[in-house]
C-alpha cells in the first residue's frame, strides 16, 4: 500500500484524534486577538519568572533540549578473552541469541566446525 501524500511513514495510517483535537484547540484565537497556544507559553513562562522548577525545566528543555543522559555500564569480570572457559562463552553467546532471534543449540554447536572467520 503506497503512503498518503503529506503523510509521515511513522503514523502508519493510525489517527491521532487527541492530538488533533488539541492542535485545533490551541490555535484558536482568544478574544483578545492571540492563539491560545501564546497563552499557554506566556502562563509557562510567568511561571518561571515566579521560580516554578517545573516549568524553568520546561523552557530550558524546550529552548536548550534536555540534558543527555549519563550511562553507567559496570563490569566486574575483567578477564581477557582468552581467560574465558568455552561453556561461559557458549553461555554468553546462547543469551544473546535468545535475547534477539531464538535459542541456540545448548553445547553452542551448530553442525559445523567451529570458526572466527
Amino acid at each position: 500500500m503506497s503512503g498518503v501524500k503529506g503523510r509521515s511513514g511513522t503514523n502508519k495510517g493510525k489517527d491521532k484524534p487527541w492530538s488533533d483535537a488539541l492542535r485545533l484547540a490551541v490555535m484558536e484565537d482568544t478574544p483578545d486577538g492571540f492563539k491560545k497556544l501564546r497563552k499557554i507559553a506566556q502562563a509557562c513562562v510567568d511561571a518561571a519568572l515566579e521560580g516554578k522548577m517545573d516549568a524553568i525545566r520546561e523552557i530550558g528543555d524546550r529552548l536548550d533540549g534536555k540534558p543527555a543522559q549519563e550511562q553507567t555500564v559496570t563490569i566486574d569480570d575483567k578477564r581477557d578473552a582468552q581467560d574465558w572457559t568455552r561453556d561461559e562463552l557458549v553461555a554468553i553467546i546462547n543469551e544473546s541469541r535468545a535475547g534477539s532471534n531464538g535459542a541456540a543449540k545448548a553445547n553452542g554447536r551448530g553442525g559445523g566446525p567451529d570458526s572466527v572467520h
